[in-house]
């Protein structure tokens, strides 16, 4: 039903897929606002409750805990088998693409692309129990890289860690990587500067001068694993504020580096606008891991070949896969920035 341009969700919804915009819409909810909420919590705790000696402590637990952020011991891992991630992975849906063995014997370093908006492929099938990870690559664990950040926002730090997530540092990819056996660290390569470029379209990936996952992999002698979602660019749509209107001055204010180029998304109960990604299918197409020597300082040259041999064989996955995995022609092309 549309109403002025803005089409409803009808009302007759199956409620399995209510659950499922209910997952995607609160784990939005808690990247974009988990964080400020966790410290309103804290700060209301100890200003307006008797309690507010329980949050000193806490705080001084987060100051003390800092260190699982680049060395997470496996606290409360029941979290990646909650039912919420299944809702979650159906909602796109989101799949998982292995195209070769990754014995246990050995740590991988998983180098992701695209980024997109917040790595939705990603995230679900090596953040979560919901896809098929462990019964496709057996004895082997898992670890999201991403932002120191997330360990010191309140209560939410406790889901990232049950998450197994570690920050992104060379301690941390060290601690995960050297002399391990079954650990996978999942490395979004091009970062929040790729973010900004993740629009439907051709796929624009940052990887030409970011070389320091191939100096932590030669250090420690893991192999390099490319790894691409098709559709991940695909879940929010592409927006422009009007020239010299409010939103314009608000990414102004804000230093947005897509000009005036934003994500569309959803609504809970409409499809028209908001923050909710949209349903679009998620493939994660692993592909073939790329055995480097271990060499505890490697040299430029060193660094400069692998680098080169990433290149191809990401290039590679890119080119096998593409038209088994995305139907619009203009996202056949991969340009390398």
């Amino acid at each position: 039903m549309k109403l002025k341009d803005v089409e409803f969700a009808p009302l007759c919804m199956p409620l399995e897929r209510r659950f499922q915009t209910l997952a995607a819409a609160g784990w939005i909810y808690l990247i974009v606002l988990g964080g400020l909420t966790g410290w309103a919590i804290l700060l209301y705790i100890l200003v307006a409750t008797q309690f507010w000696w329980a949050s000193l402590l806490y705080v001084l637990w987060i100051y003390l805990d800092r260190s699982v952020a680049w060395d997470n011991r496996g606290r409360f891992r029941f979290m990646r088998r909650l039912t919420w991630w299944t809702y979650f992975k159906n909602y796109f849906p989101v799949s998982l693409v292995k195209t070769h063995d990754l014995p246990a014997d050995k740590s991988y370093l998983f180098a992701a692309y695209p980024h997109g908006v917040l790595c939705f492929g990603s995230f679900t099938n090596f953040g979560t129990d919901a896809g098929q990870f462990s019964e496709l690559f057996p004895g082997l664990f898992s670890y999201i890289i991403t932002l120191n950040l997330h360990f010191f926002m309140p209560f939410t730090r406790e889901l990232a860690i049950g998450l197994g997530l570690q920050e992104s540092s060379e301690k941390s990819l060290m601690n995960l990587l050297n002399n391990k056996k079954g650990n996978v660290a999942v490395l979004m390569v091009g970062g929040v500067s790729e973010a900004f470029k993740s629009f439907p379209g051709p796929y624009h990936l940052i990887l030409k001068n970011r070389k320091g996952f191939i100096r932590v992999a030669l250090q420690t002698g893991a192999s390099l694993v490319p790894v691409f979602s098709f559709g991940e660019t695909n879940v929010y749509g592409l927006g422009e504020a009007q020239p010299n209107s409010f939103w314009e001055k608000v990414l102004k204010f804000i230093k947005w580096k897509s000009g005036n180029k934003v994500p569309v998304g959803r609504g809970f109960f409409q499809y028209s606008f908001g923050v909710v990604p949209r349903r679009h299918p998620i493939v994660t197409v692993v592909g073939k891991p790329i055995d480097v020597p271990k060499i505890v300082k490697p040299e430029k040259e060193d660094i400069e070949k692998y680098h080169q041999i990433f290149i191809e064989e990401l290039t590679k996955l890119f080119e096998e896969h593409k038209t088994k995995y995305t139907t619009h022609p203009d996202e056949m092309e991969l340009i390398l920035d």
